[in-house]
């Protein structure tokens, strides 16, 4: 299991928002989960495409009330039992 992050981007201005969720989804290692609150619903689409476009991230989408929450976790990688490479998988 990874480490379990969190990261408010409430009150953080257009594009900064965006940046730092990007970096910190970079940063992340497999098994590690990070949970995104925001309130803005076109930053949440937009992170949504950013999120969609990094193939190692699964992730969630939730309504909070007047905020939204993302939970996205990167996958783990398994020893596949054919030829040796590698499989991502949960």
């Amino acid at each position: 299991m990874g480490i379990k992050s969190r990261i408010d981007l409430v009150e953080v201005p257009y594009p900064v928002n965006l940046l730092k969720c990007s970096l910190c989804a970079d940063e992340m290692q497999p098994g590690d989960e990070l949970m995104i609150t925001l309130e803005d619903a076109d930053v949440k689409d937009n992170l949504i495409l950013i999120l969609r476009a990094m193939d190692e991230i699964e992730f969630e989408v939730f309504n909070a009330g007047r905020c939204y929450q993302i939970i996205a976790t990167k996958k783990e990688f398994k020893l596949s039992g054919k030829g040796g490479g590698f499989t991502g998988g949960n």
